[in-house]
């Protein structure tokens, strides 16, 4: 196998493994929140906790994958913090001590993603023959396959499996992460990182609007991820076909990965941003009107829009936006802002759910709409005032 593509398949693995807790995650936690016979506020607010703690641990965690911790050692901390943490869920019955878990698991899943991601765009800048794409969508790929696999796991198992898999799921991180980071291969050399905490550059203006735009975009997704599932259960539907649902997203994320992966490093994204805040605005007002079945599946593959191709277009804008020497910081300010967004839409999400039940979703339109309009405001900045030669990534 020729290296560049030995080394893309490395990190798809990574990618890969690292996606499977969140297919099983996503769509299935917040029905074991339900089965503890918790209230839907409360369960808006645990799932919250996660996004908060990713708000206040992110930066400083992802700060250790530049210095002499490397992001091999960052990564196989947070996995190994998942494997010793959830299986402690199933001894908790309160909804505090399982809030103040939830709150502990989630400092060693704060990093995982943004982690994997600092890894892949580092090495498509440093190898423009990888593709984007390819790599991101394997991490696709297992999500997709851990939603149908999860449905019939919740349906013969009941809801105990959920928290079992997320325990075991992340040895595959941890196998992964040993096959594709190798340690003398560092992300950020020690002199750049020095470089760069004694005179940061500051990021330009136009991308302080993309990210603000696709922060608000992605966290619209906020009552999809608490409440989706649980009132798709609300209308009948049974959790294979809620797998299906949540699976049917992922199959169209797939191929806006495979045909627009290459954007990263090859253009600034601002048009797929555009694209996808749109899209979320339009997804989500048709969600909160009761659409059946056939109707909820097309909707669901409206995840291509308002995520995939918002997230792709993200990645190209700091690609080509940001300054040389502060793509790492730029990435992880779009963390705390995207993380900051969403911990606000889902607590507002439960809070809404239990007095609107599905008017919920229509409350995340304007959060898209507002993504829309801040990307217009970008591109006309843009326009008139060009990027300087060389300060992008």
């Amino acid at each position: 196998m020729p290296p560049l593509k030995a080394l893309e398949v490395r990190l798809g693995s990574l990618q890969a493994a690292s996606f499977v807790s969140h297919g099983v995650y996503l769509p299935f936690f917040p029905l074991w929140l339900q089965s503890k016979n918790l209230s839907p506020t409360i369960i808006g607010l645990i799932i919250a906790v996660p996004v908060i703690v990713r708000i206040l641990a992110t930066a400083p965690l992802m700060s250790l994958a530049d210095r002499s911790f490397g992001a091999r050692r960052l990564l196989l901390a947070s996995h190994t913090g998942q494997v010793l943490g959830f299986p402690l869920l199933l001894l908790a019955d309160d909804s505090m001590a399982i809030m103040g878990l939830v709150g502990l698991i989630a400092v060693a899943q704060a990093c995982i993603i943004p982690a994997n991601d600092l890894v892949s765009t580092n090495a498509v800048q440093r190898h423009p023959g990888l593709n984007y794409g390819r790599i991101r969508g394997s991490g696709s790929v297992s999500f997709f396959i851990a939603n149908i696999v999860a449905g019939y796991l919740v349906g013969a198992f009941g809801a105990n499996v959920v928290v079992v898999a997320l325990a075991l799921i992340p040895l595959l991180g941890i196998a992964a992460t040993l096959a594709a980071v190798p340690q003398e291969v560092p992300e950020t050399s020690a002199p750049v990182a020095k470089q760069v905490s004694s005179s940061a550059p500051k990021l330009p203006k136009a991308l302080w609007l993309v990210l603000i735009a696709a922060a608000v975009t992605q966290g619209s997704h906020g009552a999809l991820n608490a409440f989706a599932s649980i009132y798709w259960r609300s209308l009948g539907f049974s959790d294979a076909v809620i797998g299906y649902f949540w699976a049917v997203g992922v199959i169209a994320e797939i191929l806006v990965f495979i045909f627009l992966g290459r954007a990263v490093g090859r253009g600034s994204g601002l048009g797929l941003i555009l694209i996808g805040s749109a899209a979320a605005a339009i997804r989500f007002t048709v969600l909160s009107l009761h659409p059946g079945l056939a109707l909820t599946f097309v909707l669901q593959a409206m995840h291509c829009l308002s995520f995939a191709a918002t997230h792709i277009g993200t990645m190209a804008a700091l690609a080509a936006l940001s300054p040389k020497h502060a793509r790492g910081r730029a990435q992880g300010i779009y963390g705390s802002l995207a993380a900051l967004v969403m911990a606000g839409s889902t607590m507002a999400s439960g809070v809404i759910y239990n007095e609107a039940g599905a008017a919920v979703f229509a409350a995340m339109a304007p959060l898209g709409a507002i993504g829309f309009v801040l990307m217009l405001v970008a591109v006309r900045m843009l326009k008139a005032q060009p990027q300087r030669a060389g300060s992008g990534g």
